[in-house]
């Protein structure tokens, strides 16, 4: 799975360097699914494809609360 790196990593990987933050690199899918789902990277299939097809999140409009009224007498 190729994932592109969120956050630069000391050390190596097989006996390359990581890539620096904003590289990619080519990883076993066990590996990158652990660096994902610690947020350390992200799938590159994955933001291509939200890039392309954006949505839209909008809220729903939180509706009026209603005043309180006092007895009147």
């Amino acid at each position: 799975m190729k994932v592109r790196m969120l956050i630069s990593i000391d050390g190596t990987v097989d006996g390359t360097p990581w890539p620096a933050r904003g590289g990619t690199i080519d990883l076993p899918d066990h590996v990158a699914a652990d660096l994902v789902a610690n947020r350390y990277a992200e799938q590159v299939g994955a933001v291509e494809a939200a890039a392309v097809n954006p949505v839209a999140e909008t809220a729903a409009k939180p509706a009026p609360r209603a005043r309180r009224t006092t007895p009147t007498e």
